[in-house]
């Protein structure tokens, strides 16, 4: 294959160091060879080339770039050479890929600022291990999809990046800025976010057309849901890690209770779950939605069942591996709620916690209440919006009415079209909601399709499953941590 030399220019500016990599027109050196010109002058110039050897160079890029300047900046510093070697050591090798220290500790430091964890050296040498694990994952995962010619656009990519961003009130470019400051490049989630999607897209292409959903299993699943009338129902959110990889069984349940013990320090459980759940739930950080006990594995019913809202549980080895659950909330099963299909919803949420002071509460409470009555239809939602501030407007779009709060659904269900709700206290703050539409047509074909979508998901989990299971054992893996 064609050598390429390329450019890489290490510089400082607001957003903290950055990289860039630019085509040169110059002859190739050895493959592997040093960098050969350093320039200590507040800007760094490194040249080096090496072989394309596969179309996951991308994924490469920010790792080597990184790796290359810490080596340029304490190799040719007296007395630093031992540093330098260090970010350079391999790790892991993953079917021919590496991966160096200087890559696990910086998704380590995305890990510890995203999901909020005490960044001590016991929490880093604790996480090393499980890291390390769902990093291997993540090669193995980007490699298939890179076989299969699985293309994942930037838009994609950059998508993700603002829905991450508007869960923290920011915007891209401030994420981008809050990462730089804790010395994080935000190509470190790019590229962990683009393997998820190529993965999730694979998933989809691969083993979708394996799952076939029969009238005789949805006629089932209806039934269930009608006999669970009155029955409790849990907004699940759940970490799963995956046995029958790299480690024992008493190493992989050590790591699941480090985990669940960083959570009930103060981590977010929804970046635990992203970064390290080994399911299709973690691109959702661990949210799989209502949930039925009959759903579940056994042992994780059993678990979901003895724990109340906001509590975390676990783990418990179940099928497949290990599990961490948080159930968010419960909610009695309504089946007409589940049977009414969707509501196109518009509302304007006062954001805020739910420990939020009572005084804060009270006020939000209090605007509402005075714009409420000058919203007479959808239209007047977004256009009274700027008026609502702190509180901001959002289209919801078409909503199935079982996901919605408990307390929102018979507004949901009964509210007349452009009828604006008192305010409504939630999870996410205090917010006005106005119906524009609801789903018309076979209330019974909505409930089947939504059956046979779940039912299709939860096969397409298993098999998702498998298929890395397939992975892992077909790899050549050689750890060296």
């Amino acid at each position: 294959m064609p050598r390429e030399a390329f450019h890489w220019r290490f510089a400082s500016g607001q957003a903290g160091w950055h990289c860039r990599r630019q085509r040169k027109h110059k002859p190739p050196v050895a493959a592997g060879a040093l960098p050969s010109l350093v320039q200590v002058l507040g800007v760094f110039d490194v040249t080096m080339s090496y072989r394309v050897i596969s179309p996951r160079v991308d994924l490469r890029r920010l790792a080597t770039c990184l790796a290359l300047f810490l080596f340029a900046l304490l190799a040719f510093a007296p007395g630093r050479p031992a540093l330098a070697q260090d970010a350079l050591k391999i790790v892991a090798v993953v079917n021919e890929e590496v991966i160096t220290e200087l890559d696990l500790y910086m998704r380590l430091r995305l890990a510890m600022v995203t999901a909020r964890l005490n960044d001590t050296p016991e929490t880093r040498q604790r996480l090393l291990p499980t890291l390390l694990r769902t990093m291997i994952d993540e090669r193995l995962r980007g490699q298939e999809a890179a076989r299969q010619n699985i293309q994942v656009a930037d838009d994609e990519v950059n998508m993700r990046i603002g829905q991450m961003a508007r869960r923290s009130d920011l915007t891209p470019d401030q994420l981008a800025q809050a990462l730089a400051g804790n010395g994080i490049s935000i190509d470190i989630l790019r590229d962990q976010i683009q393997t998820e999607l190529a993965w999730a897209r694979l998933v989809q292409r691969r083993l979708r057309p394996q799952v076939n959903i029969t009238d005789e299993e949805i006629d089932a699943a209806l039934a269930q849901i009608q006999a669970a009338q009155g029955q409790t129902e849990y907004r699940l959110s759940q970490i799963f890690l995956a046995s029958g990889s790299m480690e024992d069984e008493a190493t992989l349940s050590q790591a699941a209770r480090r985990l669940k013990e960083q959570i009930e320090q103060g981590a977010n459980f929804a970046a635990i779950a992203a970064e390290f759940s080994q399911d299709q739930g973690a691109i959702r950080g661990g949210d799989w939605g209502w949930v039925r006990l009959d759903m579940l594995d056994p042992k994780v019913a059993e678990l979901v069942a003895s724990l109340p809202p906001g509590q975390v549980g676990g783990p418990v080895r179940g099928t497949g591996g290990y599990y961490i659950a948080l159930v968010r909330a419960t909610r009695v099963i309504d089946v007409r709620a589940v049977a009414a299909g969707t509501v196109s919803l518009e509302q304007i949420l006062w954001s805020m916690p739910e420990n939020a002071a009572e005084s804060e509460v009270n006020k939000a409470v209090s605007q509402a209440s005075t714009l409420s009555p000058r919203i007479q239809s959808c239209a007047d939602m977004s256009r009274l919006a700027p008026e609502a501030s702190p509180g901001v407007y959002r289209n919801l779009g078409n909503v199935p009415v079982s996901d919605l709060p408990e307390n929102l659904q018979p507004y949901a269900l009964n509210q007349p079209i452009g009828v604006p709700t008192p305010p409504i206290r939630t999870n996410r703050g205090v917010g006005i909601y106005v119906v524009c539409d609801r789903g018309g047509g076979d209330e019974a074909a909505l409930s089947r399709v939504g059956v046979a979508d779940r039912l299709g998901r939860e096969r397409l989990e298993t098999l998702a499953r498998g298929y890395l299971s397939d992975l892992r054992r077909a790899a050549v893996i050689d750890i060296r941590l």
